[in-house]
């Protein structure tokens, strides 16, 4: 409210006419303040500052919370803000460590391809050499193929022809050897009976140990002690075969005369004979069979041998 609405307007005052008017009506002076009009303007005024005091500090209060919640939530996106600055500051120190590992990595990937490239280079040479040397010794393996295969053919020819040589001699001879387990000779006599050319006189050799001995004979001659002693004694083994063969021709009745070298104990000369036990090479592992034969008739050359 302005100051003009609750004053009077002014005007002069003379104190000579305020004493003199007072003077006249009454012996003591007096002075008419007009108080009730200005205590009404004073009360007015009181009130007006009363109204403004009130009104100022309800603005007052009411922009001081506006400034606290401003000043809160400023505080709160300042704080969002160091919030995400710091955030965001993590996120570009992860990726400088991520990417300085990068680039560490690419360097030695790079000097790993490098080697690998190199080592490849040498692989390839190495590869190119080897590949030069498998044809030559593919060429080689063919060569050899080709020349095994012609001695296996030569083999074959030979082995069908000994074979068929082996079947001749044993036929001719009447006599088989074979070994039926280690160190163990089985011998087989035909051509002995004249009435039964086929008929087998058996006779088993057991070399495994110094002194040979005879488990079993089918049919069994009463001088085979004697034999068995004498072959230990002299270790003539191709002597002991000629005993052996006679003894069993002894047990036919009526026996035919001898006919070959094989039946004549005399033999040439000292005949086979057996080494002692440490240097024989007698083998019951594979069936023994002659060496070296010309005829029929030629058993001075009978040799056993594996």
């Amino acid at each position: 409210m302005p100051p003009t609405a609750y004053l009077a307007p002014p005007r002069p005052v003379s104190l000579h006419v305020i004493l003199d008017a007072s003077t006249s009506k009454s012996a003591t002076p007096s002075l008419d303040l007009q108080w009730e009009p200005f205590q009404r303007h004073v009360e007015a005024f009181l009130n007006a500052i009363d109204a403004y005091t009130l009104a100022a500090k309800t603005e007052i209060a009411a922009r001081a919370t506006d400034h606290v919640a401003a000043v809160r939530d400023l505080k709160a996106e300042t704080e969002e803000m160091e919030r995400r600055i710091q955030h965001e500051r993590e996120r570009e120190g992860d990726m400088l460590a991520t990417l300085d590992f990068e680039r560490h990595t690419l360097a030695d990937l790079t000097s790993s391809l490098s080697h690998l490239q190199s080592n490849l280079a040498k692989t390839k040479e190495q590869s190119a050499s080897l590949e030069s040397e498998l044809q030559a010794l593919r060429k080689e393996v063919r060569t050899e193929q080709t020349e095994k295969e012609r001695q296996g053919r030569v083999l074959n020819e030979m082995r069908d022809r000994d074979g068929w040589e082996l079947n001749e001699l044993e036929e001719a001879m009447g006599w088989k050897v074979e070994g039926i387990k280690e160190d163990v000779l089985l011998m087989r006599f035909t051509l002995i009976d004249p009435t039964d050319p086929n008929k087998e006189f058996c006779i088993l050799v057991d070399v495994s140990k110094q002194d040979y001995s005879v488990p079993n004979c089918d049919p069994p001659f009463p001088t085979l002690p004697e034999l068995v002693r004498q072959l230990n004694s002299d270790r003539d083994l191709f002597a002991f075969i000629k005993r052996v063969r006679k003894a069993f021709r002894a047990l036919i009745p009526n026996p035919p005369n001898p006919s070959t070298k094989f039946d004549d104990l005399s033999g040439p000369g000292l005949g086979l004979r057996t080494p002692a036990l440490g240097s024989r090479t007698l083998s019951a592992s594979t069936p023994a069979r002659p060496s070296t034969v010309t005829d029929g008739s030629a058993l001075e050359g009978l040799t056993l041998g594996k």
